[in-house]
């Protein structure tokens, strides 16, 4: 029989390196659970901290593109084209809901007209489609108030700003 001397420090690390070894058979599940922690759990820790921060540093403000001039002026043909629309169901079955509806759309395109008119400059030909639509609905509201009062309907009667008649 061979006897090897091993001196007093060298056999702290024997027993060390023994006791890993024991360690590392019951390991498997410790490292499954690292594997998923680390595969699963860091990533999403690190991305929700991500969107958190970007968060943080915005402002809140959202500056949203100011609407066309096109999609502006549709708005109120839009609202135009529903009053005729009622106006013509009017005649057609003489039911007062239809001049109220009627009336509404009238005030609502008049309206928008307006605003869109006076956000134009007059020195562009656009300001002057935009007035002559205008002018239309308002003479529109007023033959819509005549009609009514015609036949004993009251409407709210009221004649937006810019409407002379």
């Amino acid at each position: 029989m061979i006897q090897v001397l091993v001196p007093p420090a060298d056999i702290d690390l024997i027993v060390l390196n023994l006791f890993l070894c024991i360690l590392a058979k019951g390991r498997k599940k410790e490292s499954f659970l690292m594997r998923f922690m680390f595969r699963k759990f860091i990533p999403n820790l690190i991305l929700a901290s991500l969107i958190l921060l970007l968060g943080s540093c915005s402002t809140g403000e959202f500056e949203f593109q100011a609407r066309s001039f096109k999609s502006r002026l549709q708005e109120g043909d839009y609202h135009l084209g529903w009053s005729l629309n009622y106006f013509d169901s009017w005649r057609n079955a003489r039911q007062p809901r239809y001049l109220r509806l009627a009336e509404s759309h009238s005030i609502n395109a008049i309206n928008s007209f307006a605003r869109l008119e006076s956000d134009t400059s007059p020195r562009i030909s656009e300001f002057y489609v935009v007035r002559e639509r205008r002018t239309r609905g308002c003479r529109l509201l007023a033959e819509l108030q005549f009609e009514a009062s015609n036949h004993g309907h009251n409407l709210s009667g009221m004649t937006p700003q810019g409407c002379i008649y």
